[in-house]
């Protein structure tokens, strides 16, 4: 009696956890392939369409001496951080053990997570790109339900974020696992929802310095199409909005949490078992793959939860473009601005609608209202 007891707790507990023990990492994984082949999907229209292409810099716009170098900077130096990273993480960990480091698989992650940057554009422009970086546009238009004009035209630096989504990220993500050490190691008695509290405010706080030193010395990007009153030096073009670090901070400081907690392999949650899986037995690479697409699965969903979906709705509420809004991010890349036929969002003005410039190009609103007047004050 008690034998059959036992076995049937068993036969419960493996039904639970997945008939093999790999159940959460197969959900994940599952998740992860269809991000990416929606993702390829909508990189495949955007390459193909008529548009696809640099976004160049406006004639007669000039972008000043210091953000060249600073933009240069950014490119050369994060894709050496990246390049590093790689090295560590990556290689050696794979001539060492057969399989990348965890943090090296989310490095490939945050590298798919430039897909969603512009996000906070989704309703109306919000952040804006320096044109002088090396850039093809941008894939927003392409993507399903897109509703701000002219999001082929946002210059997406990205040669620099091809290094510096994966590096500065990683960068984050370190941050928080570090506080995380240093706080058990001072309170070791601390419950893991504050310790994991404390990861997730470090990376806050270390995108906050980071982001606000970017786009003040390298002026590569900005958020002009910010609320003021929650941003550090409101109404100037280098404000950063508090709530980006809040956001942005707060899914990749989860990272720090999933690096913390690891099971005696190795493994983060989400890869937990891939050892289990049939598929994977006796391949280290079939073991690195699943790992990789479950962890751009988490990252997928943990961005688009709490970055993608609140930071246009926003944005969408934010005060005019400052009036020392430099001319590069606006008139320089042709998406508003004097000349344009596009206004810069500003509140005394409706959303316009991608599919609005043609049906209604006519009017004031779209074609010559220049930016800088009737400002709300």
């Amino acid at each position: 009696m008690e034998k059959s007891i036992a076995a049937s707790r068993g036969a419960l507990a493996s039904d639970i956890s997945g008939s093999d023990g790999a159940a959460v990492v197969r959900t994940w994984a599952i998740i992860g392939a269809a991000f990416v082949v929606f993702i390829l999907y909508v990189v495949f229209e955007w390459v193909t369409a008529p548009y696809f292409g640099p976004t160049q810099l406006a004639e007669g716009v000039e972008v000043p001496l210091n953000f060249k170098i600073g933009v240069w900077t950014v490119q050369i130096g994060m894709s050496l951080v990246w390049a590093y990273l790689i090295w560590t993480q990556i290689i050696k960990p794979i001539r060492q053990t057969g399989q990348p480091n965890t943090a090296g698989l989310l490095g490939i992650a945050f590298f798919v997570a430039i897909f969603w940057d512009p996000s906070m554009n989704w309703i109306q422009q919000g952040c804006v790109y320096n044109p002088y970086a090396l850039n093809l546009g941008f894939l927003s238009g392409e993507i399903p339900g897109w509703m701000s004009p002219r999001g082929n035209l946002l210059p997406e630096p990205l040669l620099a974020w091809a290094g510096g989504y994966p590096g500065f990220l990683l960068w984050m993500t370190f941050g928080g696992l570090a506080v995380m050490r240093f706080v058990k190691a001072r309170f070791p008695t601390i419950s893991n929802v504050k310790l994991s509290l404390c990861g997730v405010f470090a990376a806050m706080v270390v995108d906050l310095v980071l982001e606000s030193l970017l786009i003040r010395y390298s002026g590569i990007y900005a958020y002009p199409g910010s609320i003021r009153a929650l941003s550090l030096w409101g109404g100037h073009w280098y404000q950063f909005p508090l709530y980006e670090a809040l956001l942005f901070g707060g899914w990749v400081g989860c990272t720090s949490v999933l690096l913390y907690f690891k099971d005696d392999k190795g493994h983060t949650w989400v890869e937990r078992g891939v050892e289990k899986m049939a598929f994977c037995k006796n391949s280290n690479f079939r073991q690195s793959m699943v790992r990789l697409v479950a962890i751009i699965g988490f990252c997928q969903v943990l961005e688009i939860i709490i970055y993608v979906l609140p930071m246009p709705l926003i944005t969408a509420n934010a005060d005019p473009f400052p009036e020392d809004t430099p001319a590069f991010f606006t008139v320089g890349t042709g998406m508003c601005g004097p000349g344009t036929g596009l206004a810069c969002p500003r509140p005394d003005l409706p959303i316009i609608r991608r599919n609005d410039l043609e049906k209604f190009s006519d009017t004031v609103q779209i074609a010559h209202e220049p930016v800088g007047e009737a400002v709300v004050r």
